[in-house]
């Protein structure tokens, strides 16, 4: 498995990365790299798992536009997020697809033949994204692929380009904190790779869920530009004021839809009510504080919108499974 990249107006540099064949790797593998040349610094991480490859950017600083030529010799299945910048691909064949991931989005694409041209415009870039093999998902989501006949099957099976929107979305706040998650996962080595598997998973999940959503889009209700982004507006006001207490009605004045178009209207792009998806951000947020910091259980109540801290372990338990003083506990012993 060879990539190449060779940059059109910097013709100095021609990258050619090397990955391991079908990427059947037992163990954990990390590789991190440093560039610094006349257009370009950055640190990067590559990390290698059994059919994946995690590649982190959030060090990068060009000079703009950079374009290359890019090409893989073998199919490309890659789930791309765009923390920070833009990225614009344009294929050398007319059979190919273009694609455009625009600043905070991410985009879904499979392409069995990868040769064209990337024009990066963004002085700073951060970028997660996620190379599979078609084994990895065809294994861990077997029933998913029997069951249903989805654009994505018919794709890989007919070897013809696939990308899941025809334009790149927000990164919705409940992935993201999962990218957090994997990006920041300080774990050793074993643990690290069965933390980094099971959040691929979970990615995944989350994608092929979006997948069943879009096809189900063409017979129900469908959003005008207007409507998503009201709606986009609404998540991003439970984000920024997860600390707080909110009602339906006061979500409704903030936004300026009516409660019954509001709840269906979030609930068709987020493929969840309004308050399972708040209670959802506030646990993982709440997990994230846990892991990361030395505080009270009772302050991380607090500070995800819980005044009583008893309500909040309540809520944990139910959706992890398990309690945040154990979560702690197992911290702390990590950390020995």
């Amino acid at each position: 498995m060879i990539s190449t990249f060779k940059f059109k107006n910097h013709k100095e540099k021609t990258v050619i990365k090397e990955r391991y064949k079908e990427l059947d790797n037992s163990s954990i593998n990390e590789i991190k790299e440093s560039f610094n040349t006349s257009f370009s610094k950055s640190n990067n991480k590559e990390i290698r798992l059994n059919g994946i490859i995690i590649f982190i950017k959030y060090d990068d600083i060009i000079n703009p536009p950079v374009i290359m030529d890019v090409s893989h010799n073998f199919p490309y299945l890659k789930l791309h997020f765009e923390i920070e910048g833009d990225l614009k691909y344009v294929p050398n064949d007319e059979s190919g697809i273009p694609i455009t991931i625009e600043d905070g989005n991410y985009n879904f694409f499979y392409l069995p033949k990868a040769n064209g041209t990337i024009t990066l415009k963004s002085r700073i870039r951060k970028e997660v994204s996620i190379l599979v093999t078609e084994k990895y998902l065809k294994k861990t989501f077997k029933r998913y692929f029997e069951n249903n006949e989805s654009s994505l099957r018919n794709s890989l099976e007919n070897k013809v380009p696939y990308k899941m929107f025809s334009k790149s979305k927000v990164i919705p706040s409940d992935l993201l904190l999962i990218i957090s998650n994997v990006v920041s996962c300080s774990y050793q080595k074993d643990i690290k790779q069965v933390y980094l598997e099971s959040k691929i998973k979970e990615i995944f999940s989350y994608l092929f869920s979006e997948m069943d959503t879009e096809i189900n889009k063409k017979s129900e209700h469908k959003l005008s530009d207007f409507e998503y982004n009201q709606i986009i507006k609404s998540e991003k006001i439970l984000n920024k004021n997860i600390h707080k207490s909110f009602k339906i009605n006061d979500l409704s004045i903030l936004t300026g839809i009516n409660e019954h178009k509001l709840k269906r209207d979030f609930k068709l792009v987020f493929k969840s009510p309004v308050f399972t998806y708040l209670t959802n951000l506030r646990m993982e947020k709440a997990k994230t504080m846990l892991l990361k910091n030395n505080i009270d259980i009772s302050d991380v109540a607090v500070a995800v919108g819980y005044k009583n801290p008893q309500h909040f372990t309540v809520a944990f338990k139910k959706k992890f499974n398990y309690l945040p003083s154990e979560l702690k506990k197992n911290q702390l012993n990590s950390n020995r």
